[in-house]
């Protein structure tokens, strides 16, 4: 009655029903057992008590409810159905995660802001950066958040992320990579080096996949130059050395970023070299000398000759690849025979994840951890970043030495 305007029917509507009844459910399993059993204890035992004295309890009507639906109960009725028949990725059952169950309700917020009596909600409340807003929305609704909680609760959370790797098997990997470069000619070697390159970056710069990509071969050409001959201070991890004149090389990534909106070109100043021994600087010049064999100067820096960005996927498979040699290399014991390579490893987070490790077993704080991995210091303070040019922009990173050196040193 609430969603339709009539009473359910027989046969036509049993899934409709089944459909409603486990969101109740849901909206139930939003709250502690033990926390349910007390409130209704002391219901019981108030009205007990009033009974004792002849007073009305003070508890509000449970009725009539209003014929429309406030609580959001059609949002979560279609979110529970898209739960079942979504294409599942979690595992051979065929589940989905519940963040993909949720997305409707963000969907069907904005549609809400949107809509005629969404419009007339648009005065909010703010004091500093925060600000509140008042609105009738049912996906905001009190009810609807417990189905929010009792949904995830009842699905659980599988998470599938990609695995690091041991810095040693970096190593290997650039290592294999190289003399099977050398060993071929043409496109294919040219690819290799890419690849490779890819690695050096990915590692250095703690780059999810698609952030590699973003790297800009001509502000990679422009600034190649700058730290070639620096010197690396004695303790260059303490706190307070001077960093200003350390080897160190520039990672220009041109795109949209996360938490961002626009276009921006980043340049992040990382180490020449490792401690564990990766010359990122080495392989920066031979992608520089790849993609001038393919007449390019310009563009992204991972990509073909025709200008088009290469394709995480293609990474994947030649990463995979050596990965899948060192795992069959009976003298190697960084990858396990069992270990299952093309679910567990891959550009997107694979790099990531290792210099994080290889951070925190530095003992370098979260706040250094931030501003290398996404920039936070520079583009969130005094509120939203400016969009420098690239003069102003060479500046601050020069700024940011001190702490994205010392990150990408550890690695």
């Amino acid at each position: 009655m609430n969603l339709e305007g009539r009473l359910p029917i027989k046969g036509l509507d049993d899934t409709y029903v089944m459909l409603v009844r486990r969101v109740n459910l849901d909206i139930m399993n939003g709250r502690a057992k033990a926390t349910l059993e007390s409130h209704a204890a002391s219901v019981k035992r108030t009205v007990r008590n009033c009974q004792r004295y002849g007073k009305t309890p003070s508890i509000p009507v449970r009725g009539p409810m209003p014929l429309k639906d406030t609580i959001g109960m059609g949002l979560a009725v279609e979110m529970i159905d898209l739960s079942l028949v979504a294409k599942g990725r979690i595992n051979l059952k065929g589940y989905i995660q519940y963040d993909t169950m949720r997305k409707p309700r963000a969907t069907y917020s904005k549609c809400w802001e949107s809509s005629p009596i969404g419009v007339l909600e648009g005065s909010s409340f703010g004091k500093g950066m925060n600000k509140s807003t008042m609105t009738a929305c049912p996906s905001q609704s009190a009810t609807f958040s417990l189905f929010s909680i009792g949904a995830e609760t009842r699905m659980g959370v599988q998470s599938e992320a990609d695995k690091p790797v041991h810095i040693k098997t970096v190593i290997a990997l650039l290592r294999m990579i190289k003399e099977d470069a050398i060993s071929q000619a043409g496109a294919e070697a040219r690819e290799l080096w890419k690849v490779g390159a890819a690695i050096a970056v990915a590692q250095m710069g703690s780059l999810r996949g698609p952030e590699v990509f973003m790297l800009d071969l001509a502000g990679i050409r422009a600034h190649i130059e700058e730290g070639r001959h620096g010197v690396v201070p004695d303790s260059p991890l303490d706190d307070g050395v001077d960093l200003f004149d350390a080897p160190h090389v520039y990672l220009a990534m041109i795109g949209q970023f996360k938490g961002e909106t626009g276009v921006r070109e980043h340049l992040v100043a990382v180490a020449s070299e490792s401690k564990s021994g990766i010359n990122v600087r080495w392989w920066l010049e031979k992608l520089i000398q790849v993609r001038e064999e393919e007449n390019c100067i310009s563009g992204p820096a991972f990509g073909n000759s025709f200008g088009e960005v290469a394709k995480q996927r293609d990474y994947n498979e030649v990463l995979r690849h050596f990965l899948t040699l060192l795992s069959e290399d009976p003298n190697c014991q960084l990858i396990m025979k069992d270990d299952d390579i093309h679910k567990n490893y891959s550009f997107f987070r694979t790099f990531r994840k290792t210099a994080e490790g290889r951070a925190r077993a530095a003992g370098l704080d979260s706040d250094i951890q931030n501003a290398m991995n996404r920039w936070k210091k520079v583009e969130r303070a005094k509120g939203r970043r400016p969009k420098f040019n690239m003069v102003d922009h060479y500046s601050t990173v020069r700024d940011l030495m001190p702490v994205t050196w010392r990150y990408s040193y550890v690695q």
